[in-house]
């Protein structure tokens, strides 16, 4: 069942992407703002426990290049499941086309339920967004993992940049 729903989401948020390309042709630069604050949350499932639970991700991402092709920030992220998951990372962002976003997060993760269990943890995140005034949404599909667990999440993304 989240398989499918994960393929479903997934199948959308490329739909959302190809329908929008024709729009991008209209609209010259969608220009991004030099500091973002975000927040994405969505459904993660746990591909080592097969289980799924709500995760949220809070970032600060700064532009670092008059392109707006990369940023750099700081994130957090929890997932709420039996061991709450939780992870800070350094955030690496790369713009390939105007709307599309890839983040690269090397970090730490730890669970909430066990003491020392600090680990390394890789998070990496593919988002489309579309300009609301000052805010960014957007559908997001995301992996992670710590080297004993490998999870992956859908979602939306939110942000408002300064």
């Amino acid at each position: 069942m989240m398989r499918r729903i994960i393929w479903l989401l997934s199948l959308i948020s490329i739909g959302l992407i190809a329908y929008s390309q024709d729009h991008d042709h209209q609209e010259e630069h969608h220009h991004h703002p030099e500091v973002e604050i975000g927040v994405s949350n969505g459904i993660v499932y746990n591909f080592t426990e097969k289980e799924a639970a709500y995760g949220i991700h809070v970032h600060v991402v700064k532009t670092v290049n008059k392109s707006d092709k990369f940023g750099l920030g700081f994130g957090y992220e929890a997932i709420f499941d039996d061991h709450r998951h939780n992870a800070v990372s350094f955030i690496i962002l790369y713009r390939p086309i105007n709307q599309f976003s890839l983040n690269f997060s090397p970090g730490i993760s730890w669970l909430s339920t066990e003491k020392d269990s600090a680990k390394p943890s890789l998070h990496l995140e593919a988002l489309y967004e579309w300009k609301l005034g000052i805010f960014h949404v957007g559908p997001l599909v995301g992996v992670a993992s710590n080297f004993e667990d490998f999870h992956g999440s859908v979602g939306l993304h939110l942000a408002i940049g300064f």
